[in-house]
């Protein structure tokens, strides 16, 4: 009787959180969702396109570049404290940390990148000395191939420093991107192919490749993704995500990404510790620790602090990865929309308190 009570129970939130998803798809672009609740034997997945829809993945990314470089520490190829200048080249970093008129290049360490404290500034976000912005130039020019070195001189050219090393938290994907070409110096691979060698293949993420390098990637494939209210998902510019989180996944890759990750398979529980240091507010309820954040529902409203902290990352346009290290619940979801991030909090919001009022241990 207890065993038929359980998976009614468990029916029932399925239902429960599937009746969610369908009246939210009707306000989104597109919309994918899939959850594995190892507690309540559940993995469970929807899309309002296709089965399995490929999207891209915005800034969740990071967490993969992350997980390769302390791969590399781990390997013994560099440390936190490594600087930049013993891997890149003096040209590379050119007036990228220049601050206050002091070059501070000689100072970033691995770390600082990391955790958004090398002061430079960020190529996607930031204005530039006119007070533009990246994203109308990718909008603008569509045919745009953006090369890594690309988005450094955007950095170096139209944007200074904002702060010395260490002395402000500053999100930047212009660090990213510094990490990437890091990862390929150190392992003598290209960035694509440490993703596959370290973290596609080990995970079985046969559905996941870096966008405009990985030779099975295909932009038509991909859902709908909304930047300031205009459809990029076939523009070659977007190819200016690289490693700061230029992926094209599915749900379920996440989810098996973020099984490994948390069982580490990938990388140790040091590592983890370490990327878990959740020093600085990113935003209100999100903090941010060395290439993962943590959301602190309590933040966004008092009423929500018996729901868990839950620890991965989000993307501009409503991507979410995310995972609970004490039930091992792991969760993830897609808007393709900068307009919806609000909404695709909001929703993760209502699944999590279904799924915790359910009493998973």
């Amino acid at each position: 009787m207890v065993t038929q009570q359980v998976n009614k129970d468990v029916r029932g939130l399925k239902e429960q959180i599937e009746k969610i998803l369908i009246k939210t798809a009707k306000k989104t672009k597109t919309l994918q969702f899939a959850m594995n609740l190892p507690a309540l034997d559940l993995r469970y997945s929807y899309s309002s396109t296709t089965a399995n829809q490929r999207f891209h993945s915005a800034s969740v990314g990071k967490l993969m570049t992350a997980t390769l470089i302390f791969i590399a520490i781990e390997q013994g190829k560099l440390t936190l404290e490594t600087r930049l200048k013993d891997i890149l080249t003096p040209e590379m970093l050119e007036k990228l940390f220049v601050y206050d008129g002091h070059d501070f290049q000689e100072e970033i360490k691995i770390v600082h990148l990391l955790g958004h404290m090398s002061g430079i500034n960020d190529y996607f976000e930031s204005k530039t000395f006119d007070g533009s912005v990246f994203t109308d130039d990718l909008i603008r020019n569509p045919d745009t191939f953006w090369k890594p070195t690309d988005l450094l001189d955007y950095t170096r050219d139209r944007q200074k420093a904002i702060a010395r090393p260490e002395e402000k938290f500053f999100y930047s994907d212009t660090g990213y991107v510094l990490l990437g070409l890091i990862v390929e110096t150190v392992f003598a691979v290209p960035f694509h192919q440490a993703l596959e060698t370290y973290i596609f293949s080990p995970c079985g993420m046969q559905e996941t490749d870096l966008c405009f390098y990985s030779e099975g990637f295909d932009p038509k494939a991909l859902a709908p993704l909304y930047i300031n209210g205009v459809d990029v998902h076939r523009y070659t510019s977007l190819s200016c995500d690289f490693s700061g989180g230029g992926l094209s996944t599915t749900a379920d890759d996440l989810l098996k990404f973020l099984d490994h990750f948390q069982s580490q398979s990938l990388i140790s529980k040091q590592s983890l510790d370490q990327m878990a240091r959740f020093d600085h507010r990113y935003r209100q309820g999100l903090y941010y620790g060395l290439g993962m954040m943590q959301v602190r529902f309590e933040g966004f409203f008092f009423l929500l602090r018996n729901l868990p902290r839950l620890q991965g990352h989000i993307g501009v346009t409503g991507v979410h990865a995310w995972y609970d290290s004490t039930t091992k619940s792991t969760f993830v979801l897609n808007v393709g929309n900068t307009k919806d991030m609000v909404l695709s909090f909001k929703l993760l919001i209502n699944i999590m308190q279904l799924v915790f009022s359910a009493r998973i241990k």
